[in-house]
């Protein structure tokens, strides 16, 4: 199985996914007040409600993973996870050297045991959603799909 990844996006908007307890450094500000439960986003949202609800007079986040999350009929669905820590530095912006500063550009999270598509073919970009479906959702298999997330974190950032 694959995905039809239409060209019109929306946004799927993670606030605060970094660990903020370190003294700020010179302009950054923080917004816990903005933190969500785990796994609860903002959205869909437009491109230009993204922008309207990060930009912070001239501040946005230290960096911003984007990925694909999941895919309809008319649009592909990008998660954004965001830092939590807000500046107008450009010397503190994260991935300078990707050229769009605070951009990171992912995959979509990799199945557990994936290896290529040579080897393994093209895979649904929603397998975990249709994974927690399928099963019930007790602490062992939480913890089995926690570990199968950090895996393809890694596996995708090498």
């Amino acid at each position: 199985m694959f995905n039809i990844l239409p060209p019109a996006y929306k946004y799927l908007l993670f606030p605060n996914q970094s660990y903020d307890e370190n003294p700020l450094e010179m302009d950054e500000q923080t917004f816990p007040q903005e933190s969500l439960p785990q796994n609860q986003h903002l959205g869909p949202l437009t491109a230009e409600e993204v922008v309207n609800y990060l930009w912070r007079e001239g501040k946005v986040p230290e960096w911003i993973d984007i990925n694909v999350h999941s895919s309809d009929k008319s649009y592909t669905y990008l998660r954004l996870l965001c830092c939590g820590r807000y500046t107008a530095a450009d010397q503190l912006l994260y991935h300078q050297q990707e050229g769009s500063p605070p951009f990171h550009k992912g995959s979509p999270y990799i199945p557990p045991g994936w290896e290529s598509v040579e080897k393994n073919g093209k895979f649904d970009v929603e397998w975990m959603q249709s994974a927690n479906k399928r099963r019930p959702n007790n602490g062992m298999q939480r913890t089995r799909n926690i570990a199968a997330l950090l895996k393809s974190i890694f596996r995708a950032r090498r």
